[in-house]
């Protein structure tokens, strides 16, 4: 996917919303462990749900919160994913918010 030239980062309408699947780092258990246990070990799959507002070979970046606000256009509680830890992206459906407005 294509993304925005900075001059069209107005508003989360530029951005599609966005569930990724990806896959992180799992720490183990504080103190001695056997080694045995140890070789258990796992990744965690983690969900992330919002607006991608960066799609490249490197990395994704959803971003959770916009400031509506007419002098605060900030976002926040953003995550920015190693584009190889990703599994999937599922494009997500406005409905909801079509109706509200």
């Amino acid at each position: 996917m294509e993304q925005p030239k900075p001059d069209k980062l107005k508003q989360p309408n530029s951005w599609p919303m966005v569930k990724v699947t990806w896959m992180d780092a799992m720490d183990g258990e504080t103190g001695w462990q056997s080694l045995e246990d140890m070789l258990k070990g796992d990744l965690a799959t983690v969900m992330d749900i919002g607006w991608m507002i960066k799609n490249d070979e490197r990395v994704v970046i959803v971003m959770g919160s916009w400031c509506v606000d007419p002098d605060d256009k900030n976002g926040g509680r953003y995550i920015t994913i190693p584009k190889g830890w990703v599994k999937k992206i599922e494009y997500l459906e406005a409905n909801y918010a079509d109706i509200r407005d």
